[in-house]
């Protein structure tokens, strides 16, 4: 029994003080149903415990975003949630990364530099642990995905969204079927579409309801023909005249389903005709689904008109609830309505509206588009582009790749580009390509290093090794073997490490290439750094900094100072060290890289504090804090913030210690950096001192 007392409450945009909003708009003329109101009362009557996921699942077509859209938009609803809706649409190809990246932008944290999807997780939820949201999972294919975004605190809420019965039964949760409207909720949908349903019409509409299963997609195409003036009779005319009598008809047949929302999608093409008719056609050439939105300027491109008038028909399509607006820039085709649009238009002409698309979608990829044009909302179609072109187009397929790539590593969606590189990588190896096979098992190995998945890095550039030696490709040796001692460095094993090194060292100082010799060198100093051989070390620095001076290249000199500084430091030879971080420092200045300067600052505050000079080093260590701040390095500015605590502490000044570890645990604490522990032990030693226990 519904409970009166509580209704839908529309809203168009959350609270001021909301942190984070992200879900679509509403579809026009949504109404009321009665799983709103259940769901709405369990989220805002919820205990203080944490509420089980809410499942909305059922067939394509049946309301479920559209129901979880107007949760988002409910007021209550927003006033139980008061920090904000975050919203995702995930579907084929996504990656839960993807997602993480984008939620963590929305709450102010770039976690491209997080390569695993756990630790992401584990940021966000830390970043929600004390607030109050409603997390949004929509068009879910696998529960995998769900567990990975499972990120909510004791205050937040999740409602899934899935048309697959195997997530929805596989998930601990409240799950809803959502599946045909009852018929007062249908002739509701229809009145608000229409604007006035008399009831000399009721029994006409509530047979078109019947023939056409109740489903909420095809009848918001029906009204919005009613509101453009068909009439009743005629569209019910047209349902006869195709299914034959309703006696005999099975409104629940799938196929049944499928035919009857062919026939009204038909039926609103014919009512546009000309250029309209054509432009809805060619919709088709796009994927379908909320995971893939797609913008008015690629509506533009595939359309092959000027960005206005593509804005103005999409704003017809959407009345037509032939197109669903996400926001202002961002629109989708539903998945049931996007083949029925595909046999509208002409083979030629959707060859044609296809190259357009992924012409756009390769230019968006390339970076040639402008800084107003984000890939990662787009993401979606760019990917379903990629795909279809190598089915179409191998040439511009690999273009693609190409990009991307270079796309995924920048933004850190380290299982995208596993994902890709290893598709690449694997079409590669069948169709005999060596040199592509190497290209890619390059950026698979780099990608699986940064994962932390040593052995599959390590197999990677093996194989990239064994080619490039069975090519007589010396340049691709030295590489390969210079990787295999980065991921041996980073296992731990320091002498394999400096071995594998050592022999690219030997290749690249033949090929006569400084860049890489400098590479390498510097590599191979780091390792004999980490295995306490300072005097080698430094020496091997001191030629790197001479390789970067003839190169010109004055940020890798600087870098290099900063190395020959810290191994001066561990030498105990302070003042080399402050005169190597001093020089590092004018370096960056000069170029102004302000990440440089912040670490050389830093470095120089350490020094001046084991030299007793607390004044210099908290100078120092004020400045780096500055522009870490202004740079937004988190990490960065929990170090800096322990070496002042450690100053004050050691200076007799243990409030101002407290004060400064303090801040430095939180921000640890929320990243979920394990030291955090540490820096608390701090603090709990502080305070018993001060204390005097």
């Amino acid at each position: 029994m519904v409970d009166r007392t509580i209704k839908f409450s529309y809203t168009e945009s959350p609270p001021s003080a909301a942190r984070v909003y992200l879900p679509p708009e509403l579809p026009p003329y949504f109404v009321q149903r009665s799983e709103l109101i259940t769901i709405k009362k369990q989220l805002i009557q919820r205990s203080n415990g944490m509420l089980a996921p809410i499942v909305l699942h059922g067939p394509p077509g049946t309301g479920k975003t559209a129901l979880a859209t107007a949760l988002a938009h409910d007021s209550g609803i927003l006033h139980t949630f008061p920090d904000g809706v975050l919203w995702v649409s995930l579907g084929e190809g996504s990656d839960v990364q993807g997602a993480q990246a984008l939620w963590g932008r929305a709450l102010g944290s770039d976690l491209s530099h997080i390569p695993d999807t756990a630790t992401r997780s584990q940021v966000l939820r830390k970043l929600l642990d004390r607030h109050r949201c409603l997390i949004v999972i929509d068009d879910v294919l696998d529960a995998e995905q769900v567990r990975q975004l499972n990120i909510g605190g004791p205050g937040c809420a999740r409602i899934i969204i899935t048309s697959s019965d195997e997530v929805a039964f596989g998930l601990k949760s409240r799950r809803y079927l959502i599946s045909g409207m009852s018929e007062l909720e249908a002739l509701s949908l229809l009145t608000e579409w229409s604007g006035l349903l008399p009831d000399i019409y009721l029994p006409t509409v509530k047979e078109i309801i019947k023939r056409l299963g109740n489903s909420p997609l095809a009848l918001a195409l029906v009204g919005g023909q009613a509101r453009q003036g068909i009439t009743w009779l005629r569209l019910l005319e047209v349902l006869r005249n195709d299914q034959g009598p309703i006696a005999t008809l099975d409104t629940k047949d799938k196929g049944v389903q499928r035919s009857a929302l062919g026939l009204i999608v038909n039926l609103v093409l014919s009512r546009f005709g000309g250029a309209r008719l054509r432009q809805a056609a060619l919709l088709g050439a796009f994927a379908a689904g909320t995971s893939a939105p797609f913008s008015t300027m690629a509506a533009a491109a595939c359309w092959g008109v000027s960005p206005d008038t593509a804005r103005e028909t999409l704003g017809l399509l959407v009345e037509s609830a032939l197109v669903q607006k996400i926001n202002d820039r961002l629109y989708t085709i539903h998945e049931a309505l996007r083949n029925h649009l595909r046999r509208a238009a002409t083979p030629s002409e959707l060859k044609q509206a296809t190259e357009n698309v992924h012409h756009y979608y390769l230019s968006l990829a390339e970076g040639q588009l402008g800084p107003g044009q984000n890939i990662e909302d787009e993401l979606g179609q760019v990917m379903a582009a990629m795909r279809a072109t190598r089915q179409t187009n191998p040439g511009v397929a690999r273009l693609f790749v190409d990009a991307l790539i270079s796309t995924f590593e920048q933004r850190g969606l380290w299982a995208h580009l596993v994902m890709l590189a290893t598709e690449t990588v694997e079409e590669a190896n069948r169709d005999g390509d060596v040199m592509r096979e190497q290209t890619y098992l390059n950026d698979l190995g780099y990608a699986q290093t940064v994962l932390g998945n040593y052995d599959e890095a390590m197999h990677r550039f093996k194989r990239t090794l064994e080619i490039s030696r069975a090519l007589g490709d010396p340049a691709g040796e030295a590489n390969a073997l210079n990787n295999i001692g980065a991921v041996s460095e980073r296992r731990g094993s320091l002498a394999d490490a400096e071995r594998y090194y050592r022999q690219s060292l030997t290749i690249r100082e033949r090929l006569g290439t400084r860049e890489e010799i400098a590479d390498t060198l510097n590599n191979l100093a780091g390792v004999l750094y980490q295995q306490g051989r300072f005097e080698a070390a430094l020496t091997a620095f001191q030629r790197v900094l001479d390789m970067y001076g003839v190169l010109g290249s004055r940020s890798g000199e600087a870098q290099t100072l900063l190395n020959i500084g810290t191994t001066y430091e561990s030498m105990g030879q302070d003042s080399e060290a402050a005169q190597a971080y001093e020089r590092s420092l004018a370096i960056y200045s000069n170029i102004n890289l302000t990440v440089g300067q912040a670490q050389a600052l830093n470095n120089l505050g350490i020094v001046y504090f084991n030299q007793g000079d607390t004044d210099r080093a908290l100078r120092h260590f004020r400045q780096s804090q500055e522009l870490k701040e202004r740079l937004g390095d988190r990490l960065g500015q929990a170090s800096t913030l322990n070496n002042i605590a450690l100053l004050y502490e050691n200076t007799g000044s243990p409030q101002m210690a407290l004060e400064h570890y303090q801040r430095s645990y939180d921000i640890l604490e929320r990243l979920d950096d394990p030291r955090a522990q540490v820096v608390h032990e701090n603090i709990e030693l502080l305070r018993q001192r001060m204390r005097g226990e």
